[in-house]
């Protein structure tokens, strides 16, 4: 059977040990290591219980308003462009573009600002070599008529202001602003929420999958990448193309038996961490399908897309231009994720985040977006290789050959 030969093709691969490798390496070294002890209830008196997610809209536009009047008057607004820190300083124009935001929001007028700010407090701030100056002030209510629908719409033109990766994307407004210290008795219902409503693998099955989810956004591509290309090596597409086979069939194959044997080190992952599990809680409480159900959801959308990827882009291109872009698109969303590790999980986000076995609530408040983006990179991916079949079978039919970027003949390639 085509589907089985396929798979044999796959296992052999020293590509695709090298994967197995890596993911039993990540399994083991983060989310094996990080759960090998017992969580503990928490006890009266502790000096931290950590903080929750309120999702108070007053709160979040109160914390949010004071955070930008106090950048507005330093004009310097700490942003992360793809992960890395930034101070931006923005033009005249700009700045009174906040400022008229501000006012807006708070319902105050340019006097009121001015003498806000004249009243503020300056302080030096040294970061790596540079050295800046910045305001504390005193805080700043929001208008009673601002509506959240309204301050989200400002937040975005704000962000979009500041060139993006501030403190105000819509994303995780909620996350950033609306944390409170928890009490002793808000410790105990999170504790409770682990144990009793996730029966403790609920919670371990998010935090095995924000684990799991970085590395399996990456490495299929390299396994797929190879496979597509080893024909290539060896000479052998011509007899390929030649086979009484249609090219929907031989590539959906191909593309199911890479997605297959690359999931089966994670299944085997999988089953490693239900068992821990359950020696490390002697079998209280835990959920028996727990672990077997969430990861399979999270991860496997991961896994189709970068395999996906890597069929499609080596078919056009080549399979150092399929790991480039799926490098890139893997960065960017490792970047524009770490700010909210406990509940970035966008509609669109290659690489949920929830870095944690508790929050239970966090992970709620985004289910629907989870759900949506789960199937979104299902359909993408199923997408994606309809446009590889495409491409095959145009090149079994003498219509296309690629498109080369480098090398002799290489559209980018340095002209002499």
């Amino acid at each position: 059977m085509l589907f089985f030969k396929e798979c044999r093709k796959t296992i052999r691969s020293f590509t695709f040990w090298i994967y197995c490798m890596i993911v039993a390496l990540f399994f083991f070294t983060q989310y094996y290591a990080d759960c090998s002890q017992r969580d503990e209830a928490p006890r009266p008196g502790q000096e931290d219980y950590g903080y929750k997610i309120v999702e108070d809209h007053d709160l979040t536009m109160y914390k949010a308003l004071n955070t930008l009047t106090e950048e507005y008057a330093s004009n310097r607004y700490v942003c992360y462009p793809f992960g890395f820190y930034k101070g931006v300083r923005l033009k005249e124009e700009k700045q009174k573009k906040v400022e008229e935001y501000i006012l807006e929001i708070s319902g105050a007028e340019h006097s009121d600002i001015e003498e806000l700010i004249k009243n503020g407090q300056l302080y030096n701030v040294d970061h790596g070599a540079s050295s800046f100056t910045e305001y504390e002030l005193d805080p700043i209510d929001v208008s009673a008529g601002m509506t959240y629908d309204r301050f989200v719409d400002i937040m975005e033109d704000i962000d979009d202001l500041l060139g993006g990766g501030s403190q105000y994307e819509t994303d995780s407004l909620i996350e950033r602003y609306s944390r409170v210290p928890m009490d002793y008795e808000d410790a105990v219902e999170e504790y409770d929420d682990f144990t009793e409503k996730d029966g403790v693998t609920g919670s371990l099955a998010r935090y095995f999958s924000d684990y799991m989810g970085i590395v399996l956004a990456i490495m299929p591509v390299f396994v797929a990448a190879a496979f597509v290309a080893a024909d290539r090596k060896s000479r052998m597409t011509g007899l390929i193309y030649a086979r009484r086979i249609s090219s929907f069939r031989l590539v959906l194959t191909r593309y199911a038996a890479l997605v297959f044997t690359m999931f089966v080190p994670v299944l085997i992952m999988i089953v490693i961490a239900f068992l821990q599990a359950l020696i490390v809680y002697n079998g209280d409480d835990i959920y028996m399908t727990a672990m077997f159900t969430l990861p399979v959801f999270w991860l496997l959308p991961n896994i189709m897309e970068a395999a996906a990827a890597g069929v499609l882009f080596t078919e056009l291109f080549s399979g150092g231009t399929a790991i480039i872009v799926q490098f890139v698109w893997w960065y960017l969303s490792l970047m524009t994720g770490s700010a909210g590790l406990s509940g970035k999980i966008g509609r669109f986000t290659l690489i949920c985040r929830h870095n944690t076995p508790y929050r239970r609530m966090d992970f709620l408040m985004r289910h629907d977006q989870f759900v949506f983006n789960r199937i979104f990179y299902m359909l993408l991916s199923l997408a994606m290789i309809m446009l590889a079949v495409l491409i095959y079978d145009m090149k079994r039919g003498g219509r296309f050959n690629g498109i080369r970027l480098f090398g002799e003949g290489g559209i980018l390639r340095r002209k002499k």
